[in-house]
């Protein structure tokens, strides 16, 4: 079973998305009263249904933020617990239907760290498989949209936003409520953004489930 480790502490500290003591760090502050300094994942997501329950009772705008917390939560424990803790918490909180990505392997060829090298995969199967693994955050959860997309929704969409800039960059921000956060530059692509907005490393996880043009799959 994992842990949350020192999770009092953490949330006392809490300063909010815009780095000062606002109405999400109170609630944070609030929320550190109820828990034990030390926490496993399902005790952790019924504090949250318990605290939002009584926030909106106290008739607190809980909208802004009630999406943010797997984001805060993973900068405070391990990544293995911050994967599962998004889980559960995006099902039973938020009420997505998030899958995991399927279970295969092609390949992501990452020249540096958060930058990718797609030439061998359809930039179109990538934008999917991106917007498919991202989950919306703050105000993005009121325009999230559950349909997944598919190559041909992400072609249509490169088609009607996805023109270059003036320096060769296509550049996506939010799409439906969920945090894309990337740039295309020919055939790279740069997640750092996305990966700090969803989960460090998903990017990654999500293009090696691509496809290869011209390679078999990586077993």
């Amino acid at each position: 079973m994992l842990f949350f480790e020192n999770a009092k502490e953490s949330f006392e500290s809490a300063s909010g998305t815009i780095n000062r003591y606002n109405s999400e760090s109170e609630f944070y502050h609030k929320f550190a009263k109820m828990i034990p300094d030390r926490i496993d994942i399902d005790t952790l997501v019924l504090a949250f249904k318990m605290a939002l329950q009584d926030a909106e009772k106290e008739g607190e705008n809980t909208l802004p933020f009630i999406a943010l917390v797997p984001q805060y939560v993973r900068q405070c424990t391990s990544p293995e617990f911050a994967h599962e803790f998004r889980k559960k918490y995006n099902a039973e909180v938020l009420g997505l239907t998030q899958e995991e990505l399927p279970d295969v392997d092609y390949g992501c060829v990452e020249i540096e760290s958060d930058v990718i090298d797609i030439s061998d995969k359809d930039r179109n199967e990538v934008l999917a498989a991106l917007y498919n693994a991202s989950t919306p955050v703050g105000m993005g959860f009121a325009q999230y949209n559950p349909m997944p997309w598919t190559k041909e929704i992400a072609s249509m969409y490169f088609e009607q936003f996805g023109q270059p800039d003036k320096d060769g960059v296509i550049a996506f921000k939010w799409v439906m409520g969920r945090p894309l956060n990337c740039k295309f530059i020919e055939n790279l692509v740069y997640v750092a953004g996305y990966n700090n907005d969803n989960e460090w490393g998903l990017a990654q996880r999500a293009i090696s489930t691509c496809p290869n043009l011209n390679k078999k799959k990586t077993l």
